[in-house]
């Protein structure tokens, strides 16, 4: 046993014996390289007379542009308070070095012990989740214009940092960091971040907010309080915890400064048009280019949005007077055309359009019926609502809880968001296909693997719906979402250049036949308020105790995506669905953003047959059907019956579609415990009978299943008779 356990363990040996020997042989090339390069590139009186100067860069404003060339705004380095580091506090520089730089004192500009843990670290999680930069570094880092991930930048990064140490004091050095670090909202600096962010001047910061000051400039369009506070917050602790474990602070300070209640300065104003999709733009630029380049390069962007439109999204959003998000796309290229993040950038920067995952309710069955007209379910296909438990104890309900319709067309229950018909639709085609099929058109977000995925249970963002809808408004055809065109630096060299991202994820008849579906939303369903004069589809979307309300449409030109929530998640309003606060919005919008366009409608493919049924039963109409309907089928899955009483109510069902299972073949719900239904014994007993005809011809079998439905319906009279 014991030769057997040595003999295992000299692979591991060797194997940790070659790590140690590369990152060895690692350190030595990277040491060649550095001391190469310096002698090739530069000299010490070239890298002094940079530092030296102090005044790094000669900032140069960057300026954003909308869809025709007009400014929507400028990024430049605004809003700078330069003090000296004996007006600093002890606190707020000790909590910069616990979280950035905890060796700061001790090495001379670049920290090997910080690399290797942090090369250690990234290799272990196979991703870069530790930088190995010291403060030093990070001042080298900012007097670059250019955020260039090479070697040769990373070595001048180094020998800069090497360079600094030798003409500046560690808290010369200090003073210059704090006084250059973008904070976010324009601040940069200490001081101006302190002002901004709690109306302070530096001396009156608790420790409690020089740690949260302290944990924002890693990346501030997450960690600012203004966006997510509770990143924010989290971040604070871990930068108190560390300074207790430094000694900088006792255990009693730690725990008041984290139990502190951190109030801030909601007192700002902004002149920003069109804020939020202006700081969506900017964190994408930041993250691409970093600060010097977008506050002092002198940056053209120009982007996707349309400030007329904008303007108009504006309008309409802010007559509802409620919190939520608005943000449309042109489908045809993934150009964000508007985006309204919230009812009040200066209250609240947290921007619902791109960052508030929500359940979207109704508005995901659209991608259950997508994926049943693919897979050839007729829209006359009828489902039985009626209540249903399932294994686990599950049992959906509608909006109205207590009413069942009984036998619907899926054409019906689409149009009336029927949401019983919906689960069983689900369960029908398949969860994977449909998960599948949403992420083809435009979904990112995980979502959830179970039956409640018909009624939006998993949470999405605005964004996502509307790309997803847009996907359908073209045919099929997804485009990535796109808010910038182009970047060009000071001097005219295009820097990027985005073209339309395309891909065909579904046909254009089944999509045909799913805008019908949702233009009869408008038309007589849910979404009768978002009715613009002109051909339109959407699906409205409630959650549970009307907490989130969605209506989410488009035309052919323009997909738009309502939402309407509160942050802290509480009940709008009884009855305060999708399709009474949302869809408003969405008609607003959109009936004022297409005034001057022409009216266009969805192109018609060839593989599909437009034809007049019975409302009621799905049928070909008679000719005296009380009320009649014009709905579109996949060619080869439309009724061939025809409804020959014309009293309305269900008296065929329409044939099998090609690969459908027969209604014999349908999984009956299943009941669990003591919970029952009216006429369950009755269904068995029938199903029963009916199993016994499997032989019989196909037109009889038929029959036979619509005796079924009618001997119900009898039933159910003499039930309620009696």
């Amino acid at each position: 046993m014991n030769s057997k356990k040595k003999k295992n363990k000299k692979p591991e040996t060797r194997s940790w014996f070659s790590k140690i020997l590369s990152f060895a042989l690692f350190l030595l090339i990277l040491s060649f390289v550095l001391s190469f390069t310096f002698l090739i590139s530069f000299s010490n009186q070239k890298m002094g007379e940079m530092v030296q100067t102090s005044n790094f860069l000669s900032p140069i404003t960057s300026k954003v542009y909308d869809i025709k060339g007009r400014l929507i705004t400028e990024f430049f380095q605004e809003n700078r308070t330069p003090v000296s580091i004996s007006e600093i506090p002890q606190h707020l520089i000790d909590a910069f070095i616990a979280i950035e730089d905890s060796n700061f004192y001790n090495h001379h500009g670049i920290s090997i012990r910080g690399i290797t843990r942090a090369l250690f670290e990234n290799i272990k999680e196979g991703r870069i989740v530790q930088g190995g930069s010291t403060i030093t570094q990070q001042l080298a880092v900012n007097t670059f214009l250019t955020r260039e991930e090479t070697l040769s930048r990373k070595i001048k990064d180094a020998l800069l940092a090497l360079q600094i140490e030798r003409t500046f004091t560690k808290n010369e050095i200090l003073e210059m960091y704090l006084n250059l670090i973008y904070f976010g909202h324009g601040a940069h600096g200490v001081a101006s971040a302190a002002e901004l962010y709690f109306d302070k001047s530096l001396s009156e910061l608790s420790l409690a907010e020089s740690a949260l000051i302290a944990g924002i400039p890693r990346r501030p369009a997450y960690y600012s309080p203004f966006i997510n506070l509770e990143a924010a917050l989290k971040r604070k602790n871990v930068i108190l915890k560390r300074m207790f474990d430094l000694g900088y602070i006792t255990e009693q300070e730690y725990l008041q400064a984290k139990e502190e209640q951190i109030v801030l300065n909601h007192n700002r104003d902004s002149k920003e048009i069109a804020p939020y999709f202006a700081s969506y733009v900017r964190t994408i630029l930041l993250d691409k280019y970093g600060v010097n380049m977008v506050f002092k390069g002198g940056l053209k962007i120009y982007t996707t949005l349309d400030l007329d439109m904008q303007k108009k999204a504006e309008e309409a959003f802010s007559k509802s007077g409620r919190e939520g998000a608005l943000i449309a796309i042109e489908p045809q290229t993934g150009h964000i055309k508007a985006m309204v993040g919230g009812k009040n950038y200066e209250e609240s920067e947290f921007n619902r359009a791109t960052q508030a995952y929500r359940q979207p309710g109704s508005a995901f069955k659209t991608f259950v019926y997508l994926t049943a007209i693919q897979k050839g379910i007729s829209p006359s296909l009828i489902i039985e609502d009626a209540p249903v438990v399932y294994e686990n104890g599950w049992s959906p309900t509608n909006y109205e809880e207590k009413e069942f319709r009984g036998p619907v067309t899926l054409r019906e229950a689409f149009e009336d968001s029927i949401n019983i018909v919906g689960v069983k639709l689900l369960e029908r085609v398949g969860v994977r296909e449909v998960i599948q099929n949403a992420q083809k058109a435009g979904i990112k977000s995980t979502l959830r693997p179970d039956l409640s995925l018909a009624l939006g249970t998993s949470e999405v963002t605005p964004l996502e719906m509307a790309s997803a809808y847009a996907t359908i408004a073209n045919m099929g055809t997804y485009v990535e979402p796109i808010a910038i065109i182009k970047v060009e630096d000071y001097n005219g060299k295009i820097l990027e250049q985005n073209q339309p991202a395309k891909k065909q994820v579904f046909s254009e008849d089944v999509c045909y036949v799913l805008i019908k579906l949702m233009e009869g939303v408008i038309e007589r369903g849910t979404g009768f308020n978002a009715k613009i004069g002109r051909p339109a589809a959407g699906k409205t979307g409630t959650t549970d105790e009307f907490i989130d309300a969605w209506f989410v449409g488009f035309t052919p030109e323009l997909a738009c995506a309502v939402y309407i929530g509160n942050d802290d998640r509480k009940p709008l309003g009884n009855r305060l669905t999708g399709g009474v606060v949302a869809a408003p919005i969405w008609r607003d919008f959109m009936s004022s953003a297409l005034q001057d366009k022409p009216v266009k409608d969805f192109p018609r493919p060839k593989n599909v047959q437009e034809i007049e049924v019975c409302a009621k039963t799905g049928l070909l109409a008679g000719s005296s059907c009380s009320k009649k309907v014009k709905v579109t089928f996949l060619s080869g899955t439309e009724p061939t019956q025809i409804c020959y009483e014309g009293t309305g109510t269900l008296q065929a069902m329409p044939e099998p579609y090609k690969g459908q299972p027969s209604v014999e073949e349908t999984k009956t719900p299943i009941i669990t415990g003591e919970k029952k239904f009216p006429l369950l014994e009755e269904i068995e007993i029938l199903k029963k009978e009916d199993q016994k005809e499997v032989d019989q011809p196909e037109e009889t079998k038929e029959e036979t299943l619509q005796s079924l439905v009618e001997e119900l319906r009898k039933r159910l009279e003499e039930r309620d008779q009696n």
